[in-house]
């Protein structure tokens, strides 16, 4: 099979006999990691909150000639994230995981409601702590592997009306660096891929919200400075090298997917 976010450099099935558990899969990102997942052999563990979209995406994966798994799961509520972990350790030694569910509110500081603050925080941080306390007894149990986080660009340069996004980001940066220095000698690794606007994912469908995408996703383009926006093969083909053989001695690290947008505003 072959995945529509590959653009031709990290290939083979390096994850041949281990599962991936990628949650936020039913879409965007976490669609386009779970096909790559299962293009270099391993079992992708499909979870989203969106469970028929989670299947939708499963039963691609294995027309495809893929193994795949569907879950539906909300990665706040730890009981359902444990049984998540267990699925997809039952389907094949888990050998990676990929941090993808995330959500966004647009607001100031001073805007922010305490629901929206809650949400965000709940989904983007308590999400991936909890995804990680599940996995990582599974993951040292076959032997060690990779825990991929999707950070953003906004979680190391503010930007105004995303207080809640950026807060959550930017946190997720130093849980992940934390658990990567506790579980080094676990051979374990765990890594942050922070893409900037993509052509899937949040931002997509913020553009499509708009009365004109297309102007909206030029002017976005315009401030990058290789002048493009992000695709998916981008961010699929970093979150690949991480979770390879070729990376095992990266972990703790945090790798801009934007086009150099962060080097120019930090």
């Amino acid at each position: 099979m072959s995945d529509p976010g590959q653009n031709g450099t990290m290939s083979g099935r390096f994850l041949d006999g281990r599962a991936v558990l990628v949650t936020g899969g039913a879409s965007g990102l976490g669609r386009a990691v779970a096909l790559a997942c299962a293009d270099r052999g391993g079992h992708a563990v499909v979870a989203d909150i969106d469970g028929e979209g989670a299947e939708r995406v499963a039963a691609e994966i294995r027309s495809l000639q893929g193994l795949a798994t569907a879950i539906a799961v909300d990665v706040c509520r730890a009981d359902q994230v444990e049984a998540m972990a267990a699925l997809a350790a039952d389907a094949a030694p888990l050998g990676g995981l990929v941090l993808s569910a995330a959500v966004e509110t647009r607001s100031a500081a001073l805007d922010c409601t305490d629901e929206d603050w809650q949400r965000v925080l709940d989904v983007n941080l308590k999400g991936p702590f909890l995804c990680m306390r599940a996995a990582l007894p599974r993951l040292k149990q076959a032997g060690g592997g990779s825990i991929v986080a999707l950070g953003s660009t906004l979680g190391h340069i503010g930007s105004p009306g995303y207080a809640a996004y950026c807060a959550s980001k930017g946190g997720l940066v130093n849980l992940c660096k934390q658990a990567a220095i506790e579980h080094a000698a676990d051979q374990i690794r765990v890594n942050v891929v922070s893409p900037s606007a993509t052509d899937a994912g949040l931002f997509a469908q913020v553009a499509e919200a708009m009365p004109d995408p297309e102007g909206f996703k030029a002017r976005i383009a315009a401030h990058v400075p290789m002048h493009r926006l992000g695709q998916a093969g981008d961010v699929c083909q970093a979150i690949m090298w991480l979770l390879s053989p070729a990376s095992a001695y990266i972990s703790g690290a945090v790798i801009p997917v934007d086009g150099g947008l962060a080097a120019r505003r930090m």
